[in-house]
């Protein structure tokens, strides 16, 4: 499994994406994310931060990921999702694991922070096994309880 952002073209293209790729159902970044991230260039955030990865098995998208905004104190903040069709094969723990390598290869990051319903038993297991931190609860702007994981680079 390997990652690959969308360019700005894709992004651009009324969110839809190119036909070279099979993609399972609920592998594509949903809407919202897709806005995020063309507001995100639009403010001039490098696009490493501001695109959503596709997570690829060969030419099949299983999923996305990637980083929710620029890193802010050395601190950013992750999203993935895998489809159901494709859950249960580790892939999630594997985009953790290569968006975490591109933070931290950044020189840009020292943290890297999941925020997570602690009712999703799966993510939980997904950063945990990338040896993330439970750090605190939280609320969020939703008035939604979150748990929050954090990974440092000198983990």
């Amino acid at each position: 499994m390997n990652l690959k952002y969308l360019d700005v073209k894709q992004l651009n293209t009324d969110h839809h994406l190119i036909e070279e790729f099979d993609f399972l159902t609920e592998a594509v970044p949903p809407v919202h994310v897709l806005d995020r991230s063309s507001e995100l260039l639009d403010q001039g955030v490098k696009p490493v931060w501001a695109l959503p990865y596709l997570m690829l098995a060969g030419n099949r998208v299983v999923g996305c990921c990637g980083f929710k905004n620029a890193p802010v104190e050395k601190s950013v903040e992750i999203g993935y999702n895998v489809a159901p069709g494709a859950r249960g094969q580790g892939l999630a723990t594997l985009a953790v694991q290569l968006l975490c390598k591109v933070a931290f290869n950044s020189n840009s990051v020292e943290t890297v922070i999941a925020l997570i319903a602690p009712q999703n038993l799966g993510s939980v297991k997904v950063v945990q096994n990338n040896k993330f931190i439970f750090t605190e609860k939280i609320t969020d702007e939703d008035a939604q309880e979150l748990e929050c994981w954090t990974l440092n680079v000198n983990s």
